[in-house]
Protein backbone atom coordinates (compact mmCIF):
# COMPACT_ATOMS: atom_id res chain seq x y z
CA UNK A 1 0.00 0.00 0.00
CA UNK A 2 1.40 3.65 -1.00
CA UNK A 3 2.69 5.51 1.83
CA UNK A 4 0.21 8.99 2.04
CA UNK A 5 0.30 11.62 4.17
CA UNK A 6 -2.14 14.87 4.93
CA UNK A 7 -0.94 18.05 5.47
CA UNK A 8 -2.61 21.78 6.28
CA UNK A 9 0.41 24.35 6.83
CA UNK A 10 -0.14 26.97 9.23
CA UNK A 11 -1.92 29.62 7.37
CA UNK A 12 -3.01 27.87 4.67
CA UNK A 13 -6.70 27.29 3.82
CA UNK A 14 -5.46 23.87 1.63
CA UNK A 15 -5.43 20.29 3.36
CA UNK A 16 -2.43 18.94 1.16
CA UNK A 17 -2.23 15.27 0.29
CA UNK A 18 1.19 13.72 -0.08
CA UNK A 19 2.52 10.63 -1.79
CA UNK A 20 5.72 9.06 -0.85
CA UNK A 21 7.58 8.62 -4.74
CA UNK A 22 10.98 7.52 -5.10
CA UNK A 23 11.49 7.81 -1.02
CA UNK A 24 9.96 11.60 -1.02
CA UNK A 25 6.75 12.85 -0.32
CA UNK A 26 5.28 14.98 -3.36
CA UNK A 27 2.03 16.48 -3.28
CA UNK A 28 -0.60 14.87 -5.29
CA UNK A 29 -3.74 16.41 -4.41
CA UNK A 30 -5.19 19.59 -2.28
CA UNK A 31 -8.31 20.50 -1.42
CA UNK A 32 -10.16 22.98 1.29
CA UNK A 33 -12.56 20.16 2.49
CA UNK A 34 -10.56 17.70 4.42
CA UNK A 35 -13.30 15.04 3.30
CA UNK A 36 -12.19 15.19 -0.12
CA UNK A 37 -8.44 14.76 0.74
CA UNK A 38 -9.20 11.95 2.54
CA UNK A 39 -11.83 10.87 0.21
CA UNK A 40 -8.81 10.66 -2.62
CA UNK A 41 -6.66 9.16 -0.41
CA UNK A 42 -8.89 6.68 0.18
CA UNK A 43 -9.23 6.20 -3.63
CA UNK A 44 -4.94 5.37 -4.00
CA UNK A 45 -5.28 2.99 -1.62
CA UNK A 46 -7.46 0.43 -2.71
CA UNK A 47 -6.17 0.91 -5.74
CA UNK A 48 -3.54 -0.11 -4.40
CA UNK A 49 -5.02 -3.14 -3.04
CA UNK A 50 -6.91 -4.45 -6.28
CA UNK A 51 -3.71 -4.11 -7.74
CA UNK A 52 -1.90 -6.70 -5.10
CA UNK A 53 -4.59 -8.91 -5.86
CA UNK A 54 -3.10 -9.84 -9.05
CA UNK A 55 0.59 -10.08 -7.50
CA UNK A 56 1.03 -13.82 -8.00
CA UNK A 57 -0.14 -13.77 -11.58
CA UNK A 58 2.12 -10.46 -12.42
CA UNK A 59 4.56 -10.98 -15.07
CA UNK A 60 7.47 -8.75 -15.39
CA UNK A 61 6.81 -7.50 -19.07
CA UNK A 62 3.29 -6.34 -17.10
CA UNK A 63 5.10 -5.06 -14.26
CA UNK A 64 7.49 -2.81 -16.08
CA UNK A 65 4.82 -1.34 -18.66
CA UNK A 66 2.77 -0.30 -15.39
CA UNK A 67 6.38 1.19 -13.85
CA UNK A 68 6.85 3.02 -17.53
CA UNK A 69 3.58 4.26 -17.51
CA UNK A 70 3.85 5.39 -14.05
CA UNK A 71 7.54 7.06 -14.75
CA UNK A 72 5.81 8.98 -17.58
CA UNK A 73 2.60 10.27 -15.77
CA UNK A 74 5.15 11.44 -12.85
CA UNK A 75 6.60 13.50 -15.55
CA UNK A 76 3.62 15.18 -16.81
CA UNK A 77 2.45 15.84 -13.29
CA UNK A 78 2.95 19.09 -12.79
CA UNK A 79 2.46 18.89 -8.77
CA UNK A 80 4.85 15.90 -8.72
CA UNK A 81 7.43 16.82 -11.21
CA UNK A 82 10.27 15.51 -13.25
CA UNK A 83 11.36 15.66 -16.56
CA UNK A 84 9.17 14.78 -19.04
CA UNK A 85 12.24 13.39 -21.10
CA UNK A 86 13.60 10.94 -18.94
CA UNK A 87 10.64 10.01 -18.04
CA UNK A 88 9.91 9.36 -21.58
CA UNK A 89 13.09 7.33 -22.06
CA UNK A 90 11.37 4.33 -19.60
CA UNK A 91 8.45 3.78 -21.81
CA UNK A 92 10.39 3.80 -24.93
CA UNK A 93 12.90 0.58 -23.48
CA UNK A 94 9.61 -0.97 -22.93
CA UNK A 95 8.08 -0.58 -25.90
CA UNK A 96 10.99 -1.38 -28.23
CA UNK A 97 13.28 -3.81 -26.46
CA UNK A 98 11.30 -5.03 -23.12
CA UNK A 99 7.82 -5.96 -25.04
CA UNK A 100 9.58 -7.75 -27.93
CA UNK A 101 12.13 -9.40 -26.56
CA UNK A 102 11.54 -10.13 -22.79
CA UNK A 103 9.99 -13.61 -21.98
CA UNK A 104 6.60 -12.58 -21.31
CA UNK A 105 6.05 -15.84 -18.83
CA UNK A 106 8.85 -14.84 -16.43
CA UNK A 107 7.04 -13.68 -13.57
CA UNK A 108 8.42 -10.46 -11.52
CA UNK A 109 9.71 -12.61 -8.52
CA UNK A 110 11.49 -14.78 -11.04
CA UNK A 111 14.29 -12.36 -11.91
CA UNK A 112 17.22 -12.57 -10.98
CA UNK A 113 21.45 -11.73 -12.14
CA UNK A 114 21.05 -14.65 -15.40
CA UNK A 115 17.70 -13.62 -16.70
CA UNK A 116 19.27 -10.33 -16.90
CA UNK A 117 22.28 -11.65 -17.93
CA UNK A 118 20.25 -13.44 -20.75
CA UNK A 119 18.29 -11.22 -22.24
CA UNK A 120 21.33 -8.45 -22.40
CA UNK A 121 22.91 -11.42 -24.40
CA UNK A 122 19.60 -11.51 -26.36
CA UNK A 123 19.89 -7.56 -27.13
CA UNK A 124 23.68 -7.81 -27.98
CA UNK A 125 22.46 -10.20 -30.31
CA UNK A 126 20.34 -8.19 -32.62
CA UNK A 127 23.03 -5.77 -33.01
CA UNK A 128 21.84 -3.18 -29.93
CA UNK A 129 24.75 -1.43 -28.29
CA UNK A 130 26.35 -2.18 -25.43
CA UNK A 131 25.43 1.53 -23.79
CA UNK A 132 21.75 1.03 -24.46
CA UNK A 133 21.63 -2.88 -23.36
CA UNK A 134 23.30 -1.77 -19.85
CA UNK A 135 20.89 0.83 -20.09
CA UNK A 136 17.44 -1.25 -20.09
CA UNK A 137 18.99 -3.78 -17.71
CA UNK A 138 20.09 -1.08 -15.21
CA UNK A 139 16.35 -0.26 -15.09
CA UNK A 140 15.53 -3.52 -13.83
CA UNK A 141 16.66 -2.74 -10.91
CA UNK A 142 14.40 0.63 -10.99
CA UNK A 143 11.58 -1.46 -11.85
CA UNK A 144 11.60 -3.85 -9.12
CA UNK A 145 12.45 -0.96 -6.33
CA UNK A 146 8.83 0.10 -8.18
CA UNK A 147 7.42 -3.41 -7.20
CA UNK A 148 9.03 -3.35 -3.79
CA UNK A 149 7.14 -0.11 -2.86
CA UNK A 150 3.70 -1.44 -4.05
CA UNK A 151 4.41 -4.37 -2.31
CA UNK A 152 4.12 -6.85 -5.67
CA UNK A 153 7.50 -8.50 -3.86
CA UNK A 154 8.85 -8.20 -0.54
CA UNK A 155 12.73 -7.08 -1.87
CA UNK A 156 14.75 -7.19 -4.98
CA UNK A 157 16.77 -9.97 -3.89
CA UNK A 158 20.08 -10.94 -6.15
CA UNK A 159 19.70 -8.05 -8.06
CA UNK A 160 20.27 -5.14 -5.38
CA UNK A 161 23.82 -5.61 -6.37
CA UNK A 162 23.55 -6.61 -10.14
CA UNK A 163 25.87 -4.29 -12.30
CA UNK A 164 26.78 -4.73 -15.92
CA UNK A 165 30.23 -3.76 -15.75
CA UNK A 166 31.37 -6.19 -12.76
CA UNK A 167 29.30 -8.71 -14.67
CA UNK A 168 32.40 -10.86 -16.83
CA UNK A 169 30.20 -12.30 -19.29
CA UNK A 170 28.74 -8.73 -20.04
CA UNK A 171 32.15 -6.84 -20.37
CA UNK A 172 32.36 -4.95 -23.72
CA UNK A 173 35.59 -6.19 -25.80
CA UNK A 174 35.80 -3.61 -28.24
CA UNK A 175 36.16 -0.23 -25.90
CA UNK A 176 34.69 1.85 -28.70
CA UNK A 177 31.35 -0.45 -28.10
CA UNK A 178 30.50 1.45 -24.71
CA UNK A 179 30.00 5.02 -26.63
CA UNK A 180 28.66 4.91 -30.25
CA UNK A 181 28.16 8.65 -30.60
CA UNK A 182 31.26 10.73 -31.12
CA UNK A 183 31.03 14.25 -29.70
CA UNK A 184 32.59 16.96 -32.11
CA UNK A 185 35.61 18.34 -30.43
CA UNK A 186 37.14 22.01 -30.61
CA UNK A 187 40.45 22.04 -32.04
CA UNK A 188 43.80 23.83 -30.29
CA UNK A 189 43.64 26.07 -32.94
CA UNK A 190 39.59 26.91 -32.28
CA UNK A 191 40.52 26.59 -28.77
CA UNK A 192 43.28 29.72 -28.61
CA UNK A 193 40.62 31.91 -30.64
CA UNK A 194 37.64 31.22 -28.49
CA UNK A 195 40.53 32.40 -25.90
CA UNK A 196 41.48 35.45 -27.20
CA UNK A 197 37.82 36.45 -27.78
CA UNK A 198 37.05 36.07 -24.43
CA UNK A 199 40.47 37.26 -23.09
CA UNK A 200 39.58 40.87 -21.12
CA UNK A 201 42.66 42.15 -21.79
CA UNK A 202 41.83 41.82 -25.62
CA UNK A 203 38.74 44.32 -25.19
CA UNK A 204 39.35 48.18 -24.83
CA UNK A 205 37.12 47.94 -22.00
CA UNK A 206 35.68 45.01 -19.99
CA UNK A 207 33.70 44.81 -16.81
CA UNK A 208 32.66 42.05 -14.35
CA UNK A 209 30.69 39.42 -16.72
CA UNK A 210 33.81 39.43 -19.02
CA UNK A 211 36.21 38.72 -16.66
CA UNK A 212 33.62 35.86 -15.17
CA UNK A 213 33.28 34.21 -18.64
CA UNK A 214 36.69 34.35 -19.30
CA UNK A 215 37.46 32.31 -16.21
CA UNK A 216 34.71 29.84 -17.17
CA UNK A 217 35.85 29.11 -20.22
CA UNK A 218 39.59 28.42 -19.24
CA UNK A 219 38.38 26.45 -16.14
CA UNK A 220 36.39 24.25 -18.91
CA UNK A 221 39.02 24.17 -21.73
CA UNK A 222 42.25 23.26 -18.67
CA UNK A 223 40.06 20.82 -16.74
CA UNK A 224 37.23 19.48 -18.41
CA UNK A 225 35.03 19.79 -15.91
CA UNK A 226 31.10 19.28 -16.41
CA UNK A 227 28.62 21.81 -16.46
CA UNK A 228 26.99 21.11 -13.10
CA UNK A 229 30.47 20.61 -11.32
CA UNK A 230 31.48 24.57 -13.03
CA UNK A 231 28.38 25.80 -11.63
CA UNK A 232 28.41 24.15 -8.50
CA UNK A 233 32.04 25.12 -7.81
CA UNK A 234 32.66 27.08 -4.11
CA UNK A 235 36.18 29.28 -3.11
CA UNK A 236 36.49 26.84 -0.21
CA UNK A 237 37.32 23.90 -3.21
CA UNK A 238 39.91 25.52 -4.34
CA UNK A 239 43.37 25.43 -2.57
CA UNK A 240 45.36 28.65 -3.76
CA UNK A 241 48.12 27.42 -1.45
CA UNK A 242 49.14 24.29 -2.76
CA UNK A 243 47.12 24.25 -6.24
CA UNK A 244 44.33 21.68 -5.91
CA UNK A 245 40.83 21.50 -6.75
CA UNK A 246 38.24 19.69 -5.24
CA UNK A 247 35.09 18.30 -7.09
CA UNK A 248 32.18 17.16 -5.34
CA UNK A 249 28.92 19.75 -5.14
CA UNK A 250 27.38 19.85 -8.35
CA UNK A 251 24.48 22.50 -9.70
CA UNK A 252 21.86 20.84 -11.99
CA UNK A 253 19.10 23.09 -12.46
CA UNK A 254 18.50 24.77 -9.33
CA UNK A 255 19.22 21.36 -7.46
CA UNK A 256 21.99 21.24 -5.41
CA UNK A 257 23.91 17.90 -4.96
CA UNK A 258 26.47 15.73 -5.18
CA UNK A 259 28.91 13.72 -7.95
CA UNK A 260 26.52 10.86 -8.53
CA UNK A 261 29.32 8.59 -9.20
CA UNK A 262 31.94 7.51 -6.48
CA UNK A 263 34.79 8.71 -9.66
CA UNK A 264 32.96 12.35 -10.23
CA UNK A 265 34.20 13.06 -6.46
CA UNK A 266 38.40 14.06 -6.70
CA UNK A 267 41.02 16.41 -6.12
CA UNK A 268 43.71 17.09 -8.92
CA UNK A 269 46.18 19.43 -8.93
CA UNK A 270 45.40 22.88 -11.25
CA UNK A 271 47.09 23.55 -14.39
CA UNK A 272 49.81 26.24 -13.82
CA UNK A 273 47.82 28.95 -16.17
CA UNK A 274 44.66 28.04 -14.81
CA UNK A 275 45.80 28.90 -10.84
CA UNK A 276 46.77 32.02 -12.26
CA UNK A 277 43.36 33.08 -13.91
CA UNK A 278 41.55 31.81 -11.07
CA UNK A 279 43.86 33.78 -8.63
CA UNK A 280 42.55 37.23 -10.55
CA UNK A 281 39.23 36.36 -10.32
CA UNK A 282 39.30 35.72 -6.72
CA UNK A 283 40.63 38.90 -6.19
CA UNK A 284 37.51 41.01 -8.36
CA UNK A 285 35.43 38.46 -7.24
CA UNK A 286 36.23 39.96 -3.72
CA UNK A 287 36.34 43.31 -4.78
CA UNK A 288 32.94 43.74 -7.04
CA UNK A 289 31.09 41.65 -4.20
CA UNK A 290 31.73 43.52 -1.12
CA UNK A 291 30.29 43.64 1.27
CA UNK A 292 28.54 40.57 0.03
CA UNK A 293 30.62 36.86 1.24
CA UNK A 294 29.72 34.90 -1.55
CA UNK A 295 30.80 31.12 -1.85
CA UNK A 296 30.29 30.38 -4.70
CA UNK A 297 33.18 30.89 -7.46
CA UNK A 298 30.54 32.14 -10.56
CA UNK A 299 27.54 33.55 -8.97
CA UNK A 300 24.72 35.23 -10.80
CA UNK A 301 25.16 39.37 -11.41
CA UNK A 302 21.45 39.39 -11.44
CA UNK A 303 21.09 42.35 -9.07
CA UNK A 304 17.54 40.43 -8.32
CA UNK A 305 19.02 37.43 -6.62
CA UNK A 306 21.38 39.33 -4.57
CA UNK A 307 24.42 37.63 -5.86
CA UNK A 308 23.41 33.98 -3.18
CA UNK A 309 22.83 31.62 -6.47
CA UNK A 310 25.56 30.18 -8.53
CA UNK A 311 24.90 31.52 -12.50
CA UNK A 312 22.36 30.09 -14.42
CA UNK A 313 23.23 26.92 -16.87
CA UNK A 314 21.43 29.24 -20.00
CA UNK A 315 23.27 31.91 -19.21
CA UNK A 316 26.37 30.12 -19.67
CA UNK A 317 25.18 28.34 -22.67
CA UNK A 318 23.90 31.31 -24.38
CA UNK A 319 27.35 33.35 -23.96
CA UNK A 320 29.11 30.17 -25.69
CA UNK A 321 26.57 30.07 -28.32
CA UNK A 322 26.53 33.67 -29.08
CA UNK A 323 30.96 33.38 -28.90
CA UNK A 324 30.54 30.42 -31.42
CA UNK A 325 28.31 32.62 -33.66
CA UNK A 326 31.07 35.80 -33.91
CA UNK A 327 33.95 32.93 -34.97
CA UNK A 328 32.11 31.21 -37.09
CA UNK A 329 31.82 28.10 -35.02
CA UNK A 330 27.81 28.01 -35.51
CA UNK A 331 24.53 30.27 -36.51
CA UNK A 332 22.49 31.99 -34.16
CA UNK A 333 19.33 33.98 -34.05
CA UNK A 334 17.40 35.93 -31.29
CA UNK A 335 13.70 35.30 -30.42
CA UNK A 336 11.53 36.77 -28.36
CA UNK A 337 10.37 35.02 -24.91
CA UNK A 338 6.92 34.25 -25.29
CA UNK A 339 5.03 36.75 -23.52
CA UNK A 340 8.26 38.74 -22.68
CA UNK A 341 8.77 40.68 -26.21
CA UNK A 342 11.66 42.70 -24.45
CA UNK A 343 13.47 39.74 -23.55
CA UNK A 344 15.28 37.76 -26.14
CA UNK A 345 16.64 34.19 -26.15
CA UNK A 346 19.16 32.70 -28.18
CA UNK A 347 18.44 29.60 -30.84
CA UNK A 348 21.13 27.89 -32.13
CA UNK A 349 19.98 27.12 -36.27
CA UNK A 350 23.67 24.97 -36.46
CA UNK A 351 26.55 24.49 -34.86
CA UNK A 352 29.74 22.16 -35.49
CA UNK A 353 29.91 21.32 -31.65
CA UNK A 354 26.25 19.88 -31.94
CA UNK A 355 23.46 20.81 -29.40
CA UNK A 356 25.64 20.61 -25.74
CA UNK A 357 28.25 23.60 -26.03
CA UNK A 358 29.98 22.81 -23.00
CA UNK A 359 30.79 18.88 -23.81
CA UNK A 360 32.82 19.69 -26.51
CA UNK A 361 35.72 21.14 -23.23
CA UNK A 362 35.23 18.09 -22.01
CA UNK A 363 36.45 15.95 -24.52
CA UNK A 364 39.24 18.15 -25.61
CA UNK A 365 40.49 18.49 -22.07
CA UNK A 366 40.39 14.42 -21.84
CA UNK A 367 42.03 13.93 -25.80
CA UNK A 368 45.09 16.43 -24.38
CA UNK A 369 45.45 14.16 -21.35
CA UNK A 370 45.34 10.86 -23.23
CA UNK A 371 47.41 12.11 -25.99
CA UNK A 372 50.13 13.06 -23.75
CA UNK A 373 49.91 9.96 -21.94
CA UNK A 374 52.54 8.21 -24.49
CA UNK A 375 55.26 10.77 -23.81
CA UNK A 376 54.83 11.41 -20.12
CA UNK A 377 55.36 9.45 -16.91
CA UNK A 378 53.33 11.65 -14.67
CA UNK A 379 50.22 11.25 -16.28
CA UNK A 380 48.91 7.78 -16.03
CA UNK A 381 45.71 5.95 -16.08
CA UNK A 382 44.94 6.72 -12.63
CA UNK A 383 45.68 10.19 -12.89
CA UNK A 384 44.00 10.69 -15.96
CA UNK A 385 40.77 8.93 -14.78
CA UNK A 386 40.56 10.90 -11.34
CA UNK A 387 41.22 14.02 -13.55
CA UNK A 388 38.20 13.83 -15.97
CA UNK A 389 36.33 12.02 -13.07
CA UNK A 390 36.15 8.62 -14.44
CA UNK A 391 36.42 5.51 -12.41
CA UNK A 392 37.53 2.61 -15.30
CA UNK A 393 40.44 3.96 -18.00
CA UNK A 394 38.85 1.61 -20.44
CA UNK A 395 35.94 3.14 -20.02
CA UNK A 396 37.47 6.34 -20.43
CA UNK A 397 39.50 5.89 -23.47
CA UNK A 398 36.77 4.35 -25.65
CA UNK A 399 34.76 7.20 -24.38
CA UNK A 400 37.31 10.43 -25.44
CA UNK A 401 39.94 7.84 -27.07
CA UNK A 402 38.24 8.39 -30.76
CA UNK A 403 40.16 11.77 -31.64
CA UNK A 404 42.91 12.47 -33.93
CA UNK A 405 45.84 14.27 -32.03
CA UNK A 406 46.06 17.54 -31.02
CA UNK A 407 49.55 17.93 -30.74
CA UNK A 408 52.74 15.39 -31.88
CA UNK A 409 54.21 14.25 -27.96
CA UNK A 410 55.30 16.56 -25.25
CA UNK A 411 58.60 16.31 -23.53
CA UNK A 412 58.90 13.87 -20.97
CA UNK A 413 58.86 15.79 -17.74
CA UNK A 414 58.73 14.29 -14.27
CA UNK A 415 56.50 17.27 -12.48
CA UNK A 416 52.75 17.10 -12.68
CA UNK A 417 52.51 21.41 -13.44
CA UNK A 418 54.67 20.42 -16.06
CA UNK A 419 53.00 17.04 -17.58
CA UNK A 420 49.82 19.81 -17.71
CA UNK A 421 51.53 22.64 -19.38
CA UNK A 422 52.63 20.15 -22.10
CA UNK A 423 49.09 18.27 -22.29
CA UNK A 424 47.14 21.37 -22.56
CA UNK A 425 49.29 23.97 -23.76
CA UNK A 426 47.11 27.43 -24.33
CA UNK A 427 49.28 30.04 -23.37
CA UNK A 428 48.35 31.99 -26.83
CA UNK A 429 45.91 35.01 -25.86
CA UNK A 430 46.74 34.16 -22.03
CA UNK A 431 47.36 37.02 -19.93
CA UNK A 432 49.33 36.53 -17.49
Amino acid sequence: MPRTKINKPKGSKYHKLFLEVDGKYKIVFKAISKYEVNRKRAEIQAQSIDTNALVAKRTFVNLYREFAEYKLAVGENENIGGKVHSMKQYMSMCNKHIVPNFDQNILVNEINEQVAIDFFTKLRGKGVSWITCENVVMTFKTALKYAKRKTYISSIGPMEDFKCKDTPELIAVDPSEMKNKETPMITMEQAKRLITYFDPSKKAKSNTRDEMNFCIVCLFLFTGMRMSEVRGLKWKAIDFINGFITVELTMVGTTKGYGKKDGSRRTYPIHPILLEILTRWKALHTRHFTPHKISWVFPSLMKTEEYIVPVCDRTIRDMLNIAYDALGFAKIKYVAEKGRAAKKRVVVINSIFGTAPTKTFRHFAATCLWDAQNSNEALTDNFVCNYLGHRDAKFSKGLYGNHKNLRSGSEHRAKIDQALRNAIPLTVGVSK
